[in-house]
């Protein structure tokens, strides 16, 4: 977390050719819960940083080469866009952060923190956001979106209901906003 919070202000400088690199992956090494290895991995690919494993790939565990080898959660860090995302708010522990991708689609990431279940609450049709950083923005109201969940590739209904999930101690819930 603390590699993590030192990208804060590097995001204008991240673009394709020039990403910002905040050293490999932890996923793996057994420092880590799985939890923490996917809200990790989760991350990296929000700031669209390169994906490099550090630990030893003859000794994986399924677990860890099932997160290191998520084709939705990697295809967020290599959108052709190459936008690096932006942490969007902090509450309580509970962090929403947001990345623009090719097409219209948007990744968005809510990180737990802390070590009690959270709730990831976000009322898409009320609650516009923009990137200043690439000029985009979404606005709810008037679109529609489908939402998936890149963890456990599942159908989530779209953005015409507010969001209310649980997300778990040092976990993510991660998900993609794809234009209909």
């Amino acid at each position: 977390m603390q590699i993590l919070d030192m990208q804060e202000g590097l995001r204008a400088y991240a673009g394709p050719g020039h990403w910002n690199d905040p050293d490999m992956l932890e996923v793996g090494n057994g420092v880590l819960t799985p939890s923490e290895d996917r809200a990790h991995f989760s991350m990296w690919a929000m700031i669209a940083a390169p994906l490099i494993a550090g630990n030893d790939l003859r000794k994986m565990t399924r677990e860890t080469l099932s997160i290191l080898t998520n084709t939705d959660v990697i295809a967020i860090d290599q959108d052709p866009l190459g936008i690096q995302g932006f942490r969007y708010s902090s509450e309580d522990g509970l962090e929403t952060w947001f990345k623009p991708l090719e097409n219209g689609d948007w990744a968005v990431c809510f990180l737990n923190r802390s070590d009690t279940n959270k709730t990831a609450a976000f009322n898409w049709k009320t609650t516009p956001f923009s990137d200043p950083v690439s000029h985009r923005s979404f606005e709810g109201s008037w679109q529609n979106f489908k939402v998936f969940n890149l963890w456990n590739k599942s159908q989530m209904g779209t953005t015409a209901r507010p969001l209310n999930e649980n997300v778990n101690p040092h976990d993510v819930l991660m998900i993609r906003l794809i234009r209909q």
